[in-house]
């Protein structure tokens, strides 16, 4: 059964949530993770009432050790899920990590971190011991918020390989007995679909990707793969050995702030091209998998839906790492149906901008995006992103119009459990709903005057660097409380879309800059190393100096700029104005015809909103304020004021044209 994920959102909850991986205690009993799952199951029943039709939730695999399954845990999910809504239409998350026993039997196909042993045989003994990190980045408390608090510290090695062709054998194996399981049940045919996952938190992660200082994968089943790959590229060990010298895997190190100069950081140097292949065979190899397992699931049903995590560019700083590079191969893939990701952790509070972490537009070209809203309601436990009971409908609207003006989909996450659980929050909801349903009626039809243009490339072509990235990050949010309506794309999709619609072009984090998009003729923004045109970057030798960056000719206000280990580049070359200076009195912003160029991107919303004015953009509301619209509707959101918002509907709708 195809459903449209644009016209119809989805709820997810902690129903299923069980131990990734799945692993037994000292007794031989599969250790549960000790949710409610009558509690869990009743929220689907609740939300249902809004108007929500389609479910997810992680569903257990059955996979528990070598050709061995057990199905208790999956059906308990099910057989709750489909009691509390008879009718529901469901699209599990099924998690592929490598059960514990069977990492047992297989320690040569598991991950190594850099200084770790990997010799399978020094690994076996310690697999499913505290020396085993089995969930890719450190934990003292243990899996998240359930029972068995297991310390995960500081391991070496982790679960398996992502170069392991004896895990997606027998992972693949698992997810068809699965699929046959599920189709022997009296609801079969309400399973639509299949959310894939594997990795870290199962969204295609290479472990370690969240804050290991040392990185993976040193295994001897991956340098094997990698050095096969070489050889293909160089068409020769020959010529491969010429390029990287040797066939080690390149250290943490020389991914990672790499600040000694331009050229270095550019990745210019001989060294540097082993590195980028090595992040380049890691996205080749991340993006095969996925595509392998959602290709498992069409082989059996061509009319189930498939997806995956993937591609969070806009967010993860090491990105390259985790192999989330390859997104082209996903999107023209004939056996994925939608790619999708967590919303926005940066600015998503209350009054904030909240954002993708994949460039949505993008990936609409050829998929359907689907954000996953794990918003922070008051009623969450946590404290981080928690919202105020009163901002509450404010940042709800807000996610739904972002996700609208994208012409994407997205599901409400109850990732805690109970942060939707009152009458207030679903009437809420309800509202939401019936305003998408209205909207979502009509085709979409982008009115953004700003084009924001991002490349994963660059992930490839300087260093991982948290400096430089961070800075982007925060620049895109203050873009977005400009008072304008803007958004992204990748550099390799502009050639489809139509540019002569915008005023204004902002490339963030773009060192190789096509000629025909460097000439257009608008107003464009640069900013760092991008590859500007009629400018050359002077390298000074230094780090930018730290103090207060002060803006004039009509662009007012200052921006402090904190130390930055960047290597410093000054403007040359060329007649241009100056609109901000550093504190050693050096160009910071300059503008030379339609041209600007900042040597960070460290513009505020007041800069921002400058810029657009002068480039003609359309303003919406007075800034700081977040705008998110499109030919049906346009909703703005305080950011001084942020339990105020409003949603005004253009055209001819049925109901009142405006919400305040």
């Amino acid at each position: 059964m195809k459903v449209d994920l644009k016209k119809n959102s989805i709820f997810w909850s902690r129903l299923g949530f069980e131990n990734d991986p799945p692993r037994f205690d000292d007794d031989g009993t599969l250790i549960e993770f000790g949710g409610d799952y009558d509690k869990f199951a009743s929220y689907h029943a609740a939300m249902q009432k809004t108007g929500i039709k389609l479910h997810t939730c992680i569903l257990f695999n059955g996979w528990v050790g070598e050709d061995q399954y057990d199905y208790t845990l999956t059906d308990r999910t099910l057989d709750k899920l489909f009691e509390a809504v008879p009718d529901a239409l469901f699209i599990p998350r099924v998690k592929l990590n490598a059960p514990v026993e069977w990492q047992k039997n297989h320690p040569e196909e598991l991950l190594v971190f850099e200084g770790g042993n990997n010799d399978p045989e020094y690994i076996r003994p310690r697999v499913g011991t505290l020396e085993h990190d089995i969930l890719g980045y450190d934990a003292p408390e243990g899996y998240y918020m359930g029972k068995n608090k297991r310390p995960n510290v500081g391991g070496m090695f982790s679960n398996q390989s992502f170069a392991s062709e004896v895990w997606k054998k027998d992972a693949a194996k698992a997810l068809v007995k699965l699929m046959e399981h599920i189709e022997a049940k009296p609801y079969g045919k309400q399973v639509i679909g299949y959310h894939i996952a594997y990795g870290t938190s199962g969204e295609t992660c290479m472990w370690g990707r969240f804050g290991k200082t040392h990185y993976g994968d040193f295994s001897r089943i991956f340098q094997n793969a990698f050095v096969q790959w070489g050889k293909k590229k160089y068409g020769s060990e020959e010529k491969m050995l010429k390029v990287w010298g040797n066939t080690e895997i390149p250290l943490t190190a020389e991914r990672r702030l790499v600040y000694d100069n331009v050229d270095a950081f550019l990745r210019k140097r001989p060294q540097d091209s082993k590195v980028m292949d090595l992040e380049r065979f890691t996205s080749d190899l991340n993006a095969a998998t996925a595509e392998f397992f959602c290709k498992t699931v069409k082989d059996r049903n061509p009319e189930l839906i498939t997806s995956v995590f993937y591609g969070y560019i806009l967010e993860c700083e090491n990105s390259a790492y985790t192999g989330w590079l390859n997104i082209d191969q996903l999107l023209n893939s004939p056996y994925i149906d939608f790619l999708a990701a967590p919303t926005s952790y940066t600015r998503r509070a209350a009054g904030e901008s909240g954002g993708f972490i994949v460039p949505a537009k993008s990936v609409g070209l050829k998929k359907i995006w689907v954000d996953e809203l794990d918003i922070r309601t008051y009623l969450s436990a946590e404290a981080a992103w928690r919202i105020p009971q009163e901002c509450t409908a404010a940042v709800l609207y807000r996610e739904m119009a972002k996700n609208l003006s994208a012409d994407a989909g997205f599901w409400w996450m109850d990732l805690g459990g109970g942060w939707y659980d009152s009458d207030y929050v679903r009437e809420i909801i309800t509202n939401v709903e019936q305003k998408a349903a209205e909207v979502r009626e009509r085709p979409h039809k982008s009115i953004a005057d700003i084009l924001i243009v991002v490349d994963e490339q660059s992930f490839f072509r300087h260093t991982e660097t948290s400096h430089l990235f961070n800075a982007q990050k925060n620049f895109q949010r203050e873009i977005t409380l400009s008072g304008c309506i803007s958004e992204i794309y990748r550099m390799c999709d502009l050639d489809k879309i139509d540019l002569s619609r915008y005023k204004l072009i902002i490339f963030c984090d773009c060192p190789e800059i096509p000629e025909k998009y460097k000439n257009l003729d608008v107003c464009k923004f640069f900013t760092y190393l991008d590859d500007v045109p009629g400018l050359t970057l002077k390298p000074t030798g230094t780090t930018f100096p730290p103090g207060m960056i002060e803006y004039k000719n009509g662009f007012t206000g200052a921006v402090e700029l904190p130390s930055c280990p960047l290597p410093a580049v000054t403007p040359s070359g060329t007649d241009f104005q100056i609109h901000a200076t550093l504190p050693d009195g050096s160009p910071a912003m300059i503008q030379w015809g339609k041209n600007y160029y900042s040597v960070l991107p460290c513009l505020q919303w007041q800069q921002v909103r400058t810029l657009a004015e002068r480039c003609g953009c359309k303003t919406y509301a007075e800034a700081p304020v977040t705008v998110y619209g499109d030919n049906r509707f346009i909703a703005t959101f305080s950011k001084n004021e942020p339990e105020k918002f409003t949603f005004e509907l253009r055209g001819n709708f049925k109901s009142p044209a405006k919400f305040d």
